[in-house]
């Protein structure tokens, strides 16, 4: 057991130990057996989604994958993201053939700019038999992906209703979204399709894997087929090219066990938030991110953003936690300025570049003590006196 305290681990408090030996009693250790249609019907409980509203896939990354092309985006097409997200939600659209059409992210919490959004659709494309397209390329716009950062949730509305004015789907990329609330409602209330990732520093785990969420069956069942690598018959038929992407008994197993402490997760979250926000209230040289108007955040991990003029850098906090056996550490580097990327269709992103060197991601275990977390405090006060 290591002694460091850590960025985010998963609390393995419940029947992990007892789900998984019935796995393993039963022989259900693969992708068939009854954990997993208890696993997705769970999730669509505690998102408030119906039973079978939902998808298991082997992670979030090929959940959004397959739901695109649920959606119907193809190959060529351009997909909208938000450059301040990991390099999975662009990973996902490139896997498909398509492109991702990197926009800006608000600089309160980080979430795709829904003024930037209309602005740039506005000027760039034009539309023909109810699609829209970019001038410059001529590639439909086929979805847009906005990105639950640190769980805090994007603002909806007014992203559905650009949406709607440009006929574009939208695909919610809430990852680490569970737990979270736009307007008081869960984010399988929104009437959007989404994913979300159930990866082993998440609010809860399967140690690997993803859900599809969906109220509208059609493409909850696609996804599935797709994941199914489209076996339409017992008698390996395969009606087109599907995906081995299917998440195993073993991992449902194990994410049942933990969506049944859910709720306590996801106090013990919010009560290590609020320590953090009472604590951090009262410096000009960085702010503590917090729940925007709009909602609530799961609180997945808590950050500060540093002040662009501030002159303390976070490289030297890294070190200085790191000197007290504390994880901390820098975030996403944003997608404009990725490898893969920097060649992509994007806004003017100028303002983000310097991003990653100004977020620092604080240890938001839900096992978290107090103790442990005042000593994180009180390195940080020191460090910005």
């Amino acid at each position: 057991m290591s002694d460091w305290i850590e960025i985010s681990t998963p609390s393995l408090r419940g029947k992990e130990c007892e789900y998984l030996k019935e796995c393993i009693n039963t022989n259900y250790v693969s992708s068939i057996g009854p954990f997993i249609n208890d696993f997705e019907n769970l999730v669509a409980e505690n998102i408030g989604l119906p039973k079978h509203s939902t998808a298991a896939t082997s992670c979030g990354t090929t959940a959004l994958q397959l739901g695109l092309l649920a959606l119907g985006v193809k190959p060529n097409d351009l997909v909208i993201v938000p450059t301040y997200t990991f390099i999975a939600t662009a990973n996902a659209v490139s896997h498909i053939g398509a492109s991702p059409w990197i926009l800006g992210s608000e600089m309160d919490h980080l979430t795709i700019d829904s003024d930037e959004l209309e602005k740039e659709l506005e000027i760039n494309t034009f539309t023909k038999n109810g699609f829209t397209f970019h001038k410059e390329t001529n590639q439909r716009i086929a979805c847009i992906i906005p990105v639950y950062v640190f769980g805090y949730p994007p603002d909806i509305d007014p992203i559905k209703k650009i949406a709607s004015k440009f006929s574009i789907p939208i695909l919610l990329d809430s990852a680490c979204g569970i737990g979270a609330k736009y307007k008081g409602s869960k984010i399988g209330q929104s009437d959007l399709p989404g994913i979300i990732s159930f990866n082993g520093n998440k609010t809860i785990t399967t140690g690997a894997g993803g859900i599809f969420y969906s109220n509208d069956e059609i493409f909850v069942n696609r996804v599935k087929h797709l994941s199914s690598t489209a076996k339409s018959s017992s008698k390996y038929e395969h009606n087109e090219v599907g995906y081995n992407y299917r998440m195993s008994n073993i991992q449902a197993a194990l994410g049942l066990a933990q969506l049944e402490q859910l709720e306590q997760i996801i106090d013990e979250k919010k009560m290590i938030h609020n320590n953090y926000k009472q604590s951090l209230n009262n410096y000009n040289q960085f702010k503590l991110i917090r729940n925007p108007s709009w909602g609530e955040s799961s609180h997945w991990l808590n950050a500060i953003l540093i002040n662009k003029d501030t002159p303390k850098k976070i490289e030297n906090l890294i070190q200085k936690l790191r000197d007290f056996k504390i994880r901390s550490n820098y975030f996403w580097k944003p997608l404009h300025l990725q490898k893969p990327y920097k060649k992509s269709l994007k806004s003017n992103l100028y303002e983000l570049n310097d991003i990653q060197e100004r977020v620092l991601v604080l240890p938001s275990s839900p096992t978290l003590k107090i103790e442990e977390q005042e000593k994180i405090i009180d390195i940080l006060n020191q460090f910005f006196k």
